[in-house]
C-alpha cells in the first residue's frame, strides 16, 4: 500500500512549524501565568471567581469567533483572494464590520443582565465568591470586542499564509495577564487581574496589525450584504457556531455544577484543564489549523484520495505525540502539578490541591487521544463546506454531557466533572470518525491501525520504564525540593520518551524515522564548529 503523506508539502510543514513554534512559547507563558496564579491566590475564592467569570465572555467570543470564525471565513475568503485581491479584502471589512457589531451587542446585554447571567453560570457561589465573579464578569466583557477584531485580522493573516505574527500574539496575552497580577494587582486589588486580560486583549489586536498592512490589506467601513460570497459565509458560519458550541457549553456545564461543590472546585478543574491544554495546542491544534488550507485546496479540486492521505498521515502524526504524552502525563501528573503548580514555603498551593488537580490531570489524559483528533476531523468537515454534520455531532454530546456531568458529580465530586468531560470525548471522536467513514469511505484505515497499534506498544514501553525510574531515583534525591522534584520527574520523563522512541524505531512507526533524521541532521550542525576549529589548528 501506498502509505500516505504525498500531500504534506513543504509549505504545511513550515506552517506547522511556526504554529507549533509559537504555540509552545505561548504555552510556558501560559504554565507561567498559572505557576504565579496558583502561588498567590492557590484554589481560594479569588482564583473560583476569575475562573467562572471567563464563562460569559468566553462564551460570546469562543461561540462567535475562536475556532468558528477561521472554518467559514477563509474558504469563502480564500476563493475571492486567488481572482480579485480588491474584491477579498471588501468581503473580509463587510463581515468584520458586521461581526464586530454582533458581538458588541451581546456584550451590551451581558452589562445589562449581568447578575441574572452570573446566578445562571454559577448558582452555587455565593457571598464574596459571587461579588468577585460579578466584578470580573463586568470588566472581561470589554476583551470580547477587542478579540474579534483581532480574530479576524488572524483569519485574513492565516489565509495569506502569513502565520508568525498571528501565533505570537496570545504570548502577549499571556504576558499580560500576568503583569495584571504583578503589576496591578497590588494597586487595583482584584480588580487589577481583569484590567489585565483586558489590556491583554488589545495588545492581541496591535501585535497583529503590521501584518495586515504587510499584505496590502485595505479597510473599507461598509457593510455589502449583496455580494453573493457574504451570505455563502454566514451559511457556513452559522451551524459551525452551533457546533463550536459543544466545547463552550460542556465548560459551562462543568462551571454550574462545579459552583455546588465548595471552595476550590472550579479553580482546581481549570488548572487541570489548562495543564493538559499545554499538550493539545502544541500537538494537535497547530496541526489542524496548518493543515485545513491544504484540505479546502483538496476538496476544491476534488481530490479525495489526496484529502484521505492529508488526514491519515496527519492523526497519525498527533497520535505519535499524544499518546506517549498521555501516558507519561498519568505516571508523573504529581510530579508536574508540583512543578508546574509549585508547593512549598511561600505558595498558596497546597498539598491538597496538588493531590486533587493531579487526580483531575490523570483523569483529563485518558481523553487526551480523543481531544486532540476531534479539531482535526471536525476541520475535515468544514474544508469540504459541511458544518451541519459536527453541528448534529455536538447537540447529542452536549445532550449526553449534561447527564454524565450530574451522576459522576453525585457520585464522585470534582473528579467527576472531569471523568464526564473525557468520557464524552471520547464519544465524540467516535461518532466524528464514523461519520468521516461514511462519507470518505475509508481513511487509510490499514496504515492508521497498524501505526496506532505500535504507538500504544511503545507508549506503554515509555510508561513502564518511567514508572520505575520514579521509584528508582527517589531514594537519592530530596523529594522536599524544588529540585529534587524536578530531577525526579524530569529524569523519568526522559527515560520514558528514550524508551518510546526506541520502541517505536524498533517497530517502524514512520515519524521515527523522521525524528531520527531531525537528531542526525541537529548533530551534524552542531559539529561544524569542531570541525572547522579541528581544520584550522591542523
Amino acid at each position: 500500500m501506498t502509505q500516505p503523506g504525498g500531500k504534506m508539502d513543504y509549505g504545511v510543514k513550515k506552517a506547522t512549524m511556526i504554529i507549533a513554534g509559537f504555540s509552545v512559547l505561548a504555552k510556558i507563558v501560559g504554565l507561567a501565568r498559572d505557576a504565579l496564579f496558583s502561588n498567590m491566590f492557590g484554589t481560594g475564592e479569588i482564583m473560583d471567581a476569575y475562573f467562572a467569570a471567563f464563562r460569559l465572555p468566553d462564551f460570546i467570543f469562543n461561540l462567535l469567533i475562536l475556532g468558528t470564525f477561521s472554518v467559514a471565513f477563509i474558504p469563502v475568503f480564500s476563493e475571492y483572494l486567488v481572482r480579485d485581491r480588491k474584491r477579498a479584502y471588501e468581503l473580509a471589512s463587510s463581515i468584520l464590520n458586521f461581526t464586530l457589531g454582533m458581538v458588541a451587542v451581546l456584550s451590551v446585554i451581558g452589562l445589562l443582565f449581568l447578575q441574572p447571567l452570573v446566578t445562571l453560570i454559577a448558582p452555587g457561589l455565593e457571598g464574596e465568591t459571587r461579588e468577585l465573579t460579578v466584578t470580573f464578569t463586568r470588566i472581561f466583557l470589554l476583551s470580547p470586542i477587542f478579540l474579534t477584531i483581532s480574530s479576524i485580522v488572524s483569519s485574513i493573516l492565516n489565509a495569506e499564509k502569513r502565520f508568525a505574527l498571528v501565533s505570537a500574539a496570545p504570548v502577549v496575552y499571556n504576558l499580560s495577564i500576568m503583569f495584571g497580577a504583578v503589576a496591578l494587582y497590588p494597586r487595583m486589588g482584584a480588580a487589577g487581574l481583569a484590567w489585565g486580560v483586558v489590556l491583554g486583549a488589545v495588545l492581541h489586536l496591535l501585535v497583529q496589525l503590521p501584518g495586515l498592512r504587510n499584505v496590502g490589506f485595505s479597510y473599507k467601513m461598509a457593510l455589502d450584504r449583496s455580494d453573493p460570497a457574504f451570505s455563502k459565509f454566514w451559511r457556513l458560519y452559522w451551524p459551525r457556531v452551533l457546533s463550536m458550541g459543544t466545547s463552550q457549553v460542556t465548560l459551562l456545564i462543568a462551571t454550574f455544577f462545579g459552583s455546588y461543590l465548595g471552595t476550590g472546585a472550579l479553580s482546581s478543574f481549570y488548572y487541570a484543564n489548562n495543564l493538559q491544554g499545554v499538550f493539545l495546542s502544541i500537538f494537535a491544534v497547530s496541526f489542524a489549523l496548518a493543515v485545513f488550507p491544504l484540505l479546502s485546496d483538496l476538496y476544491n479540486q476534488k481530490d479525495d484520495d489526496g484529502f484521505r492521505d492529508v488526514i491519515a498521515k496527519t492523526t497519525n502524526q498527533i497520535l505519535f505525540f499524544i499518546i506517549p504524552l498521555s501516558a507519561l502525563m498519568l505516571v508523573l501528573r504529581a510530579q508536574i502539578v508540583r512543578l508546574m503548580l509549585g508547593v512549598g514555603a511561600g505558595t498558596s498551593f497546597s498539598f491538597d490541591d496538588v493531590r486533587l488537580v493531579s487526580l483531575n490531570l490523570g483523569l483529563f489524559a485518558v481523553s487526551l487521544f480523543a481531544q486532540a483528533l476531534i479539531p482535526l476531523y471536525s476541520r475535515a468537515f468544514y474544508a469540504r463546506q459541511n458544518t451541519q454534520t459536527p453541528m448534529m455531532v455536538g447537540f447529542l454530546v452536549i445532550a449526553v454531557n449534561i447527564v454524565a456531568t450530574y451522576f459522576a458529580v453525585i457520585h464522585y465530586g470534582v473528579p467527576g466533572m472531569v471523568l464526564a468531560f473525557s468520557l464524552t470525548s471520547v464519544l465524540h471522536l467516535i461518532i466524528l470518525l464514523m461519520e468521516l467513514h461514511h462519507r470518505l469511505g475509508h481513511l487509510q484505515d490499514e496504515y492508521l491501525l497498524l501505526n496506532s497499534v505500535k504507538i500504544i506498544i511503545g507508549s506503554l514501553a515509555g510508561a513502564i520504564a518511567s514508572y520505575v525510574a520514579l521509584y528508582l531515583i527517589a531514594p537519592v534525591v530530596d523529594m522536599s525540593t524544588y529540585w529534587g522534584i524536578l530531577i525526579q520527574g524530569g529524569g523519568s520523563g526522559i527515560i520514558g520518551i528514550c524508551v518510546y522512541l526506541g520502541a517505536a524505531w524498533f517497530l517502524k512507526v514512520d515519524e521515527s524515522d523522521h525524528i531520527i533524521r531531525l537528531a542526525k541532521s541537529a548533530v551534524a550542525k552542531s559539529a561544524k564548529p569542531f570541525y572547522y576549529i579541528t581544520n584550522i589548528w591542523s
